[in-house]
């Protein structure tokens, strides 16, 4: 499955459970909500167990918002991934 099907999989998923009833920006708070999820799974020493579902969520709650604005993800991050090579590390500290 590539990062599209599972956008539109997901998606599907959401509209059936009734859960797109938000603004996008609502969309982004509880993008935001599952990142601090996960930082509650980092404080410790090394993250728990549970913190690859954490992150898991936010790739998921990130491809449902770009696949209701209509985003092609695979193609804007394979784009931005060859903008960031091209710009190289800008001076930053390797």
């Amino acid at each position: 499955m590539n990062i599209n099907d599972i956008a539109k999989a997901n998606y599907d998923w959401v509209e059936a459970m009734g859960w797109h009833n938000k603004t996008p920006l609502e969309a982004l708070a509880l993008i935001a909500s599952e990142v601090g999820e996960a930082v509650n799974e980092c404080r410790g020493d090394t993250p728990t167990e549970h913190f690859g579902e954490e992150l898991a969520d936010i790739i998921l709650r990130v491809l449902d918002l770009a696949h209701w604005q209509g985003i092609d993800m695979e193609k804007v991050i394979a784009l931005k991934m060859q903008k960031n090579a091209e710009r190289g590390n800008r001076g930053r500290i390797k």
